[in-house]
């Protein structure tokens, strides 16, 4: 009886702010451990995410239907909020949060979920449903922002770098002298040598 009083007390988050605050740290510490587990960060409560959260939960009650659609469809419920990615868990029947978490590890998409990269936030909400089969409603919603890429070097021909032609390869200059006057210079030089032998001393050199 004691532990259905509780979850009774965490429905109504708004007659007893008390008790949906001890739903958010039993959520948080349990869900950010599980993560850890696996690596990956732990989530906070987000006060938006809590109120998507109990409009589900409530929608399911009041329904007794177990489905992520009750009310308003989950797309159209995180759109205002605008998350990179956002996942919802939904639960019926289990009397305590441990046990829908528990649940929840044990179903191949639900876990997937509670392991999701780049997820950083959470709401958390239970409703009761007396008149239905399942009697209590759960709805979980996590969201964040997506792993950022790792930066990549820019290669020719992305956005802002000049690309290079097809099969230009690194440059070098080697600077070379210029001849000036060539022609002049070399006609010169044959008047010389022909008429060196002319010249006194010109002779070749024997020993």
């Amino acid at each position: 009886m004691r532990k259905l009083a509780a979850i009774v007390c965490l429905a109504v988050s708004a007659a007893a702010p008390a008790c949906a605050e001890g739903l958010t740290a039993t959520a948080q510490g349990a869900i950010s451990h599980y993560r850890a587990e696996h690596g990956l960060p732990p989530v906070t409560a987000d006060a938006k995410l809590m109120r998507l959260a109990a409009e589900q939960a409530s929608a399911m009650a009041r329904t007794g239907v177990l489905d992520h659609d009750v009310g308003r469809p989950f797309q159209a419920r995180v759109a205002s909020y605008g998350p990179d990615v956002a996942v919802e868990n939904i639960a019926a029947g289990a009397r305590t949060f441990p046990a829908a978490l528990d649940m929840w590890k044990h179903s191949a998409g639900h876990d997937a979920n509670l392991r999701r990269p780049g997820v950083t936030r959470f709401g958390i909400a239970s409703a009761e449903a007396p008149d239905s089969k399942y009697k209590v409603f759960w709805a979980l919603i996590m969201a964040g922002e997506k792993p950022k890429p790792k930066p990549r070097v820019r290669e020719a021909g992305t956005p802002g770098l000049m690309a290079a032609a097809p099969t230009q390869g690194p440059k070098v200059r080697a600077r070379s002298e210029r001849k000036e006057k060539t022609g002049s210079t070399d006609l010169m030089a044959s008047l010389k040598g022909l008429l060196k032998p002319l010249w006194p001393g010109s002779g070749a050199k024997e020993r």
